[in-house]
């Protein structure tokens, strides 16, 4: 719960303009789209824009601290890092996501063909949780946020640009198969691949964080 607050207290607050920003933007496309078009865009802020802005914000999420030198001289272990930082990001995904879906309902616009509410929520949290896993490793990996940053946009543009060969090929590792095939047989199987794989990013993650001396 400390790691948690401290991580909020020493957060760069202007990257909060960033979910909000969309958040905002999209709550105000649904309102004025004919109601035939705002299943579509609910999905697409819920199940493709949400996983991006996690995955970005993670990878800032360690090392674009200010306080980092101060922060790797204290007896505080990389796991706590880890799960106080991953913990905000995925709070702030959260917040998003919910607020968003009260608007929705407030329209009447209906997300029962993404499955019930718990399926729903996993449209937004499973590719989220990869993506944000794989920006913290990129960053840690490379040294720099910025890597960490162009890896889960470049993996979210190509999963996004190829998902026709991968709901056929490669059904398991596809990030947005909940939220473009719901129905899909391979699901419960690729939501199992990507929690596992976000684990063992989160472990790759853990071990790069205790060689604290690369990142001062």
């Amino acid at each position: 719960m400390k790691g948690l607050k401290y991580s909020w207290l020493s957060y760069r607050r202007d990257q909060l303009w960033f979910p909000l920003a969309f958040l905002a933007l999209f709550a105000g496309i649904v309102l004025i789209l004919r109601p035939g078009a705002r299943f579509n865009i609910a999905r697409a802020y819920l199940g493709f824009i949400v996983p991006l802005i996690g995955g970005i914000l993670a990878a800032y999420g360690v090392l674009d601290d200010p306080a980092l030198e101060l922060r790797f001289s204290t007896p505080v272990r990389a796991g706590q890092i880890l799960r106080a930082r991953l913990g905000l990001i995925l709070s702030v995904s959260a917040i998003s996501a919910a607020i968003f879906q009260i608007v929705l309902g407030g329209l009447g616009i209906d997300l029962s063909p993404l499955g019930n509410l718990l399926a729903v929520q996993l449209v937004w949290l499973l590719p989220t949780l990869a993506l944000a896993s794989l920006g913290m490793a990129g960053a840690l990996a490379g040294a720099q946020t910025a890597i960490g940053a162009f890896l889960a946009g470049a993996v979210w543009l190509i999963q996004l640009m190829m998902n026709s060969w991968l709901r056929a090929n490669a059904r398991p590792a596809f990030l947005f198969l909940g939220v473009i095939a719901p129905g899909d047989p391979a699901l419960p199987l690729n939501r199992c691949v990507l929690f596992g794989g976000s684990v063992a990013l989160l472990m790759i993650s853990w071990a790069l964080l205790r060689r604290t001396e690369r990142y001062l």
